[in-house]
């Protein structure tokens, strides 16, 4: 975990909590989705009733459990209180207007949202006060198996994917959307920030 500039650090990362709880509330709200873990949390919604920001805690906790098992040198400041203002953001606002909505109004929601999870992502990892759960999980898997992180990712999300079913909630169009996008968005969010920010 980065110290220098903590100040910032820390500022960057209640920005990129808020881009991602905003972000998942509108996309999980269009009904159209946004990516694998907000569809496991609409399976715990569906089947349990549980709510979005704890759906998230739950989730979260299950990757930090995963990582703990292998190395906790993995998680940091940011890990731990990141899932925490994740969740109070995503609670913070209402978007179930949405599901009664015109299908154009769906869509935009839905890519709007995943833009925004995407530009918190980019956002998370320049405040560099440790990974979210589940990249944290990613890369413990990465060391435990010797496996390719893509791998890794691959098996997680087609995990997600299982267990959502099994929960009762299918995969929509919102995780093809985000497979397509995210990684371009954050990496140009990145690319644009780093040009004025003082920590690198």
């Amino acid at each position: 975990m980065k110290t220098d500039y903590l100040k910032l650090r820390l500022m960057l990362l209640v920005i990129a909590c808020f881009l991602i709880g905003l972000g998942a509330k509108m996309a999980g709200s269009s009904t159209l989705g946004a990516d694998v873990i907000v569809l496991v949390w609409e399976g715990l919604n569906r089947t349990f009733g549980l709510d979005m920001g704890t759906s998230n805690i739950i989730v979260s906790l299950v990757f930090l459990a995963i990582t703990l098992s292998i190395n906790w040198r993995y998680i940091g400041f940011g890990t731990v209180v990141g899932m925490f203002l994740q969740s109070f953001f995503i609670e913070l606002f209402d978007f179930r207007a949405l599901a009664e909505m015109d299908i154009t109004v769906k869509v935009v929601a839905m890519v709007v949202g995943i833009a925004l999870i995407a530009m918190g992502c980019a956002v998370y990892a320049l405040a560099e006060l440790g990974v979210g759960p589940y990249i944290a999980a990613t890369l413990a898997l990465h060391e435990k198996f010797k496996t390719s992180i893509p791998k890794n990712k691959f098996f997680i999300d087609a995990s997600c994917v299982i267990i959502a079913a099994i929960l009762g909630q299918w995969p929509t169009i919102g995780p093809v959307v985000s497979l397509l996008i995210s990684g371009i968005i954050m990496d140009q969010t990145m690319v644009i920030l780093k040009k004025f920010l003082p920590i690198k």
